[in-house]
């Protein structure tokens, strides 16, 4: 199982993200971006777990809520950026 991170370059803008998932019902957390992932000020970050990525991506488009990257973490630690 993954975990996904939506990247955001501010924690305004994560916030409001974060208030859109959960107006839509898809839970999430609102963490400092991993530092292997931090570019160019992308220092805040919602993790979505796997099975609620659909409705996650769905919520934020619905809101316009633009994010910087999408990455996933595997269980073992590793990074992959996920194409948008």
């Amino acid at each position: 199982m993954y975990d996904y991170y939506f990247t955001f370059r501010s924690v305004t803008a994560a916030l409001g993200a974060a208030r859109a998932l959960e107006r839509a019902g898809v839970p999430s957390a609102t963490v400092r971006t991993p530092k292997e992932l931090r570019h160019k000020g992308c220092g805040y970050s919602l993790r979505v777990r796997e099975e609620l990525l659909p409705e996650a991506g769905q919520a934020l488009e619905a809101a316009g809520a633009s994010y910087q990257k999408l990455y996933r973490r595997a269980d073992n630690g590793s990074w992959q950026e996920v194409p948008a």
